[in-house]
């Protein structure tokens, strides 16, 4: 994919649940949330919006401003990579597994990308889905490009 192909891409792995505590994910993945809140919490949703409480408990990671790539299979690995940080520890994994399992939350991983007119749209990596499998997490995928080619834009 070259670099005027890809418009925008990134990935986010989000667990919610009304019993979710988004300090123990936290600790568990070792890695600080885009944003994070519990059921009854306030949480700052934007300048417009102000602050909310949360009807659920949520935690989300995004790649968006994290991963420099233009290459949806890198912000994909780098969500993998807060499951099982290295080829031999799986602990991340099976204790998330355990906490959604208990807690009846839901885990889910969404891949955003939009490429040019007439771009190839990517693919689901099968060690992304196969990692998501083990959780279990649900996939979503958002794949789109322009549908008006530039030189047609510009008329």
């Amino acid at each position: 994919m070259t670099r005027s192909e890809t418009r925008k891409t990134f990935a986010t792995f989000r667990v919610s649940g009304d019993a979710l505590d988004p300090d123990r994910v936290t600790r568990i993945l070792r890695h600080v949330p885009t944003v994070a809140y519990a059921k009854g919490q306030q949480y700052f949703a934007g300048d417009r919006t102000g602050y909310l409480t949360g009807k659920t408990g949520v935690w989300l990671f995004s790649t968006r401003n994290v991963v420099a790539s233009e290459a949806l299979h890198d912000h994909l690995s780098y969500i993998v990579g807060l499951l099982v940080p290295e080829r031999q520890n799986i602990t991340p994994l099976m204790e998330m597994r355990a906490l959604v399992a208990r807690k009846g939350l839901r885990a889910q991983l969404s891949a955003f990308w939009h490429g040019a007119h007439g771009a190839k749209h990517p693919s689901m990596p099968k060690g992304v889905s196969e990692v998501m499998k083990l959780l279990p997490a649900e996939i979503e995928t958002d794949f789109a490009t322009d549908e008006i080619a530039p030189e047609r834009q510009r008329a």
